[in-house]
């Protein structure tokens, strides 16, 4: 049944998501078309860890998971969910015993499981990654335990997918830290039979960005940022290039890979899978000759989840509606965002600009949603705290560049400092220019705050206009009271920013 638009701000679903390697619940808050994950618990069960050898679950695979879910099963009703959906996976459409282990599950927790197809996977997997990326365009990969799934992106419009039997445990089985198992040539040739052909045939086009989905993929992208000392340690839209990319893999599965299979906070059944999921990077990037890789925190279960909204959810720009409901609870924010956005929108044509237009714009858009997210914080750390709160935020629709600007005119927003908490990533991700644009427009922000001390009304009273080279900030002689020493101050620097001349001597009549 497809979820409605909400009759009240706030939904809760819940994804039980089966696949070959791990069970995993994650309940969702929806506010409009954006999703926040608020409940994220997975057991690494491998089901399908036999399935090379037996054909058939994993004896002890079978035990975690019925046990999983039947705590996920029992959350899930205390957590008074309005939807739970599932999504079974390759373990639980290939194995011989699968419909036996399906009706235990039925009889034990009362779920209802239906395992999706290899098209349907790579399909929904698709989804989930358009619901982040919703610009995306290229090619989505994303690996399971037991399965393989390419996808064709074009502008956020599913194209060709398909799913292949190569995951680590169909190629080679249960034993992954086995190094007599792990012979790298033989895996090569085996993985690269199966792919070129049907990669050939589907006609993918070279020069495209891969996406990587799956939990192997983002644990390997985890310590490249580790080892490179990357300052930004969020995953989602992570960016490499394809030498570095390359690089990454060959280590991983080679003179690195006893360091992986150890690496420090990642679990043992999780880390074995790594080598081999490397050394599948490794072959793609000869089969598919990518321009870059980007990392994607999100897939099936978020395909799952956009995939029930209704058409009139997913038309929605999900990264306002997660600035909405970032600042929830505002009420100056809620309605002071669009009249604000509205007197800048003009006069920041002058301003200085990080990207193109349609894009600067939406970032404006997306901080003037933002603008009262600092209610309540002590004003000593307001600045710092809501740095840190947009820079890793469940928002869709950013890469990291946008992150630390979108985050870098908040601050400017609140404070002029020249320093911000994490002043490694803004450096690493935009230029002094780019900076410049930030804290432009922050200035602007700020200005526009307290000259009318956060009311739409009062806003109204005021003019902000630019040409080439000057800034002109009127108001009405009635109301000419309105400025004292403080906003007269902000101009200035406002000005200062923009490099423009400022005006405050044309009062409307």
């Amino acid at each position: 049944m497809p979820i409605p638009a909400q009759s009240t701000p706030i939904d809760r679903v819940g994804i039980l998501d089966i696949g070959s390697n791990s069970v995993r619940l994650v309940i969702y808050e929806l506010f409009g078309s954006a999703f926040t994950p608020v409940y994220n618990e997975k057991v690494l069960a491998g089901l399908g860890r036999d399935l090379r050898e037996t054909n058939r679950l994993s004896l002890d695979g079978r035990k975690l998971a019925l046990s999983a879910l039947k705590r996920f099963k029992r959350i899930s009703e205390a957590q008074n969910l309005s939807h739970l959906l599932v999504g079974a996976t390759a373990a639980l459409r290939e194995a011989e015993d699968a419909a036996d282990f399906i009706a235990i599950v039925k009889a034990e927790t009362g779920l209802d499981i239906h395992p999706v197809s290899g098209r349907e996977e790579a399909r929904l997997t698709a989804k989930g990654l358009i619901a982040a990326i919703p610009n995306a365009r290229g090619i989505a990969a994303d690996l399971g335990g037991a399965s393989l799934e390419l996808i064709e992106i074009d502008q956020g419009q599913v194209k060709a997918g398909q799913s292949y039997p190569i995951g680590p445990f169909k190629i080679i089985g249960n034993n992954l830290s086995s190094t007599h198992e792990f012979n790298v040539e033989h895996i090569r040739a085996s993985v690269t039979q199966q792919l070129s052909a049907q990669t050939k045939d589907k006609g993918y086009a070279k020069g495209q960005t891969l996406y990587l989905i799956g939990g192997a993929w983002r644990n390997l992208a985890t310590i490249h940022q580790a080892l490179t000392e990357y300052p930004m340690h969020t995953l989602q839209a992570y960016r490499l290039t394809t030498d570095a990319a390359r690089a990454h893999a060959h280590w991983s599965y080679g003179e690195g890979r006893d360091d992986v299979l150890a690496w420090q906070g990642i679990n043992k059944r999780r880390a074995e899978t790594l080598p081999y999921s490397a050394l599948l990077l490794d072959i793609l990037i000869d089969q598919l000759d990518p321009s870059e890789i980007v990392i994607s925190t999100t897939g099936l279960r978020e395909g799952l989840l956009y995939d029930a909204l209704t058409p009139q959810l997913q038309a929605r720009n999900s990264l306002f509606d997660g600035c909405r409901d970032l600042a929830r609870g505002n009420l100056q924010s809620v309605h002071f965002s669009d009249p604000l956005f509205r007197f800048l929108e003009d006069a920041a044509i002058n301003f200085p600009q990080c990207f193109q237009p349609e894009n600067e714009l939406r970032l404006r858009r997306a901080a003037c949603y933002l603008v009262g997210i600092g209610k309540g914080l002590h004003p000593d750390y307001r600045a710092d705290l809501v740095f840190e709160d947009v820079l890793y935020a469940p928002l869709a629709g950013l890469d990291h560049k946008e992150r630390a600007y979108l985050s870098l005119i908040l601050y400017s927003s609140y404070t002029k400092s020249a320093t911000t908490p994490n002043e490694p990533a803004i450096q690493h991700l935009l230029s002094q220019s780019e900076q410049n644009a930030a804290r432009c427009f922050g200035a602007a922000i700020r200005l526009a705050v307290v000259a009318s001390g956060r009311s739409p009304r009062l806003l109204d009273n005021f003019s902000l206009s630019t040409t080439a080279t000057t800034l002109t900030f009127s108001v009405q002689e009635a109301d000419k009271d309105l400025i004292n020493e403080r906003v007269h101050l902000h101009a200035e620097r406002l000005a200062n920013r923009a490099s423009l001349v400022l005006n405050m001597t044309e009062l409307k009549p």
